[in-house]
């Protein structure tokens, strides 16, 4: 019996180098939120979409709540996390405990957001993680003052994405099952397919597709595409594939065609992370 499904939330992107992922974020057509400062020593700037976000994170320092962060970063950039909505962190993370997992204590932080009228305003957010989650870390994040992040002038992009389609999470073959079955529970998603080396669930209409390397290019629908561990791709919805093809051309960015309502940004070009853009 599964909670409640969460719905996804946004997935974290690692970043050395933050104002050269910005140059390089916008030139694949997406409008950035200004820089925010979190009170726990890290940097972002979030990339809104409908119901969904992504998020490019830079750690400055390491420390006991950003070790994870900070860890993967020095391994290199890439997507290193995933997370959920909460409606209570507290009552997810009690959720969580009673199924066997051993989430944080929800932490509360904030950041200021800068809005267009030059006014601010403290963003505030309760988290609580799982660093030890099967293939990567996952955690909730109960919005405190969504009204700061989903706004119109941030959620209109060049290359017209809309939301987030799918992750895929590579892990090792023998893992597959066990690793589906446990984000069935941290999720409350049930799982709709599986084979022996792949496994979608539906997290309240976005999948979740936990896959073993070698399935991995046919599963995402992108031929040659190889990761050996941890999240690989995203796949992302856009309203208007020829406007963000047109972009991508204007901005000397290399995208790969795959069929007439598919197309790729390898992950050289998007930070350590495949992007995958269809026509919704």
């Amino acid at each position: 019996m599964h909670a409640l499904p969460e719905p996804f939330d946004h997935a974290v992107i690692v970043c050395n180098d933050l104002d050269a992922a910005v140059t390089r974020w916008r030139a694949l057509g997406f409008t950035l939120t200004p820089r925010g400062f979190h009170t726990l020593g890290s940097q972002n700037h979030c990339i809104m979409l409908a119901r969904d976000y992504l998020e490019l994170l830079h750690v400055t320092a390491p420390s006991p709540s950003r070790q994870y962060y900070w860890d993967a970063q020095q391994r290199g950039d890439g997507c290193a996390a995933m997370s959920c909505k909460s409606r209570d962190a507290f009552a997810t993370a009690d959720r969580l405990r009673a199924a066997g997992f051993q989430p944080s204590d929800p932490i509360e932080f904030s950041r200021p957001v800068r809005l267009d009228d030059g006014s601010e305003h403290p963003a505030t957010f309760r988290v609580t993680a799982l660093d030890s989650a099967p293939g990567a870390r996952y955690f909730v994040c109960e919005h405190r003052t969504p009204e700061l992040l989903w706004r119109p002038e941030w959620i209109a992009h060049a290359n017209r994405a809309t939301a987030i389609a799918a992750t895929y999470l590579v892990v090792d073959a023998g893992q597959v099952a066990v690793t589906a079955e446990a984000y069935a529970t941290l999720t409350g998603a049930p799982i709709t397919r599986a084979t022996g080396e792949m496994a979608m669930l539906d997290i309240a209409g976005a999948s979740f597709v936990v896959t073993a390397p070698q399935e991995l290019a046919d599963v995402a629908d992108v031929p040659g595409l190889r990761a050996t561990s941890g999240y690989a791709a995203i796949r992302l919805v856009t309203d208007d594939l020829e406007k963000a093809r047109s972009h991508w051309r204007a901005n000397g960015v290399r995208a790969e065609d795959t069929s007439a309502t598919v197309s790729v940004i390898p992950a050289a070009e998007a930070n350590g992370v495949t992007l995958v853009f269809e026509q919704g």
